[in-house]
Protein backbone atom coordinates (compact mmCIF):
# COMPACT_ATOMS: atom_id res chain seq x y z
CA UNK A 1 0.00 0.00 0.00
CA UNK A 2 1.09 3.51 -1.02
CA UNK A 3 0.67 5.56 2.09
CA UNK A 4 2.60 2.80 3.77
CA UNK A 5 5.73 3.70 2.33
CA UNK A 6 5.22 7.37 2.46
CA UNK A 7 6.45 10.22 5.31
CA UNK A 8 6.57 9.66 9.18
CA UNK A 9 3.66 13.00 9.03
CA UNK A 10 0.96 10.68 6.96
CA UNK A 11 1.23 7.17 8.83
CA UNK A 12 1.23 9.68 12.35
CA UNK A 13 -2.00 11.25 10.62
CA UNK A 14 -3.68 8.38 9.85
CA UNK A 15 -2.97 6.91 13.07
CA UNK A 16 -4.44 10.04 14.49
CA UNK A 17 -7.95 9.35 12.40
CA UNK A 18 -8.12 6.01 13.31
CA UNK A 19 -8.09 6.85 17.23
CA UNK A 20 -10.45 9.36 16.67
CA UNK A 21 -12.72 7.47 15.19
CA UNK A 22 -12.45 4.54 17.36
CA UNK A 23 -12.97 7.39 20.62
CA UNK A 24 -16.00 8.45 18.27
CA UNK A 25 -17.31 4.93 18.38
CA UNK A 26 -17.07 4.82 22.45
CA UNK A 27 -18.53 8.53 22.73
CA UNK A 28 -21.62 7.15 20.33
CA UNK A 29 -22.07 4.19 22.65
CA UNK A 30 -22.51 6.28 25.40
CA UNK A 31 -24.70 8.81 23.80
CA UNK A 32 -27.48 6.14 22.44
CA UNK A 33 -26.42 4.43 26.25
CA UNK A 34 -28.00 7.81 27.58
CA UNK A 35 -30.83 8.09 25.17
CA UNK A 36 -31.89 4.28 26.41
CA UNK A 37 -31.81 6.06 29.71
CA UNK A 38 -33.72 8.90 28.96
CA UNK A 39 -31.05 11.14 30.21
CA UNK A 40 -30.93 12.40 26.87
CA UNK A 41 -34.21 13.48 24.31
CA UNK A 42 -32.93 11.98 21.03
CA UNK A 43 -29.42 11.38 19.16
CA UNK A 44 -29.56 14.07 17.00
CA UNK A 45 -30.05 17.47 18.98
CA UNK A 46 -27.87 20.77 19.64
CA UNK A 47 -26.09 19.11 22.63
CA UNK A 48 -24.52 16.96 20.30
CA UNK A 49 -22.23 19.27 18.53
CA UNK A 50 -21.14 19.61 22.26
CA UNK A 51 -19.46 16.36 21.88
CA UNK A 52 -16.83 17.31 19.00
CA UNK A 53 -14.31 18.78 21.58
CA UNK A 54 -14.65 16.03 23.76
CA UNK A 55 -13.58 13.42 20.81
CA UNK A 56 -10.57 16.05 20.07
CA UNK A 57 -9.45 15.84 23.87
CA UNK A 58 -10.40 12.00 24.22
CA UNK A 59 -8.29 11.65 21.16
CA UNK A 60 -4.89 13.27 22.09
CA UNK A 61 -5.78 11.64 25.99
CA UNK A 62 -6.14 7.93 24.35
CA UNK A 63 -2.65 8.78 22.07
CA UNK A 64 -1.18 9.80 24.93
CA UNK A 65 -1.78 6.54 27.20
CA UNK A 66 -1.24 4.26 24.11
CA UNK A 67 2.38 6.19 23.44
CA UNK A 68 3.00 6.00 27.45
CA UNK A 69 2.82 2.33 27.53
CA UNK A 70 3.63 1.78 24.47
CA UNK A 71 0.42 0.07 23.42
CA UNK A 72 -0.89 -0.80 19.48
CA UNK A 73 -3.31 -2.71 17.73
CA UNK A 74 -6.54 -3.91 19.88
CA UNK A 75 -5.59 -2.83 23.10
CA UNK A 76 -4.74 0.73 22.28
CA UNK A 77 -7.95 0.51 20.17
CA UNK A 78 -9.51 -0.39 23.64
CA UNK A 79 -8.32 2.07 25.49
CA UNK A 80 -9.17 4.71 22.89
CA UNK A 81 -13.22 2.88 23.04
CA UNK A 82 -12.62 3.56 27.17
CA UNK A 83 -11.62 7.48 26.77
CA UNK A 84 -14.19 7.93 24.76
CA UNK A 85 -16.93 6.41 26.74
CA UNK A 86 -15.83 7.91 30.04
CA UNK A 87 -15.49 11.43 28.55
CA UNK A 88 -13.13 14.20 30.16
CA UNK A 89 -15.31 14.30 33.53
CA UNK A 90 -14.02 11.09 34.26
CA UNK A 91 -11.06 11.17 33.35
CA UNK A 92 -10.41 14.21 35.78
CA UNK A 93 -11.91 12.41 38.49
CA UNK A 94 -9.71 9.60 38.09
CA UNK A 95 -6.91 12.05 37.94
CA UNK A 96 -7.70 14.14 40.90
CA UNK A 97 -8.49 10.69 43.15
CA UNK A 98 -5.40 9.74 42.11
CA UNK A 99 -3.56 12.99 42.98
CA UNK A 100 -5.06 13.32 46.30
CA UNK A 101 -4.27 9.97 46.91
CA UNK A 102 -0.65 10.89 46.13
CA UNK A 103 -0.72 13.90 48.33
CA UNK A 104 -2.15 12.54 51.04
CA UNK A 105 -5.40 14.19 50.75
CA UNK A 106 -8.97 13.03 51.71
Amino acid sequence: MPWRNGPGFIQELLLLFGTAGVVAMGMIAKIAAEVRDGKRDKFLSAKLWLEFPAVLVMTLVATGINVWFGLDGWVGNAVAVVCGWSGPRAIDAMIGAIADRVRGGR
